[in-house]
């Protein structure tokens, strides 16, 4: 006898608690009509929208270390730092500064040494923030991390082109972004 009742009201907690969930739902949908339209969520389109293809050009491009000389290549775990001014194309107007944190990654699954590196873009209008591994003289893929001014909530990715002075190149970059918002 005692079963009935043990039953009969977890059956009322289960319909007072559906009750509750169907009462929240609506008052929730009656308070999304009475907002003004200005102040209602925008719903995401069903077309992605086109990334914006950025392609800056570095000259004047220069690796230091505190402990290494010019062309001496810094050893596995070794940190560096980066600058270069920002052109819109080779042999350009100046549009902005690079600076960029190395740190040197020795593995032995990968041929040669390589880095980890953080890039900033210090351009008129924001600066762009990435990460990415690269090898010298190789291509390095990079992850933009966000920014600051007109490019705030940015996202995407880059290729980059490094070729440190120091490093054995010439003292220039180029670097070709995807920026989505």
């Amino acid at each position: 006898m005692e079963e009935a009742p043990r039953v009969a009201s977890r059956r009322s907690v289960l319909g007072r608690g559906a009750l509750l969930v169907a009462g929240a739902f609506g008052a929730g949908v009656a308070a999304k009509k009475a907002l003004p339209a200005e102040t209602k969520p925008a719903v995401a389109s069903a077309t992605p929208a086109r990334p914006t293809e950025l392609r800056l050009f570095a000259r004047h491009y220069h690796l230091h270390s505190p402990t290494h000389r010019p062309g001496e290549i810094p050893g596995k775990g070794e940190r560096t730092s980066g600058y270069g001014e920002l052109l819109d194309r080779p042999g350009g107007k100046v549009v902005g500064h690079f600076t960029a944190a190395h740190m040197t990654l020795d593995s032995p699954f990968t041929a040669g040494l390589g880095s980890l590196e953080i890039h900033t873009f210090h351009l008129a209008n924001g600066t762009l923030h990435g990460l990415g591994a690269a090898a010298p003289g190789a291509e390095g893929q990079f992850v933009i991390l966000g920014g600051t001014g007109s490019f705030a909530g940015a996202k995407g990715g880059y290729v980059a082109r490094q070729r440190h002075r120091e490093a054995g190149g010439d003292g220039t970059a180029d670097f070709h972004l995807q920026l989505a918002t």
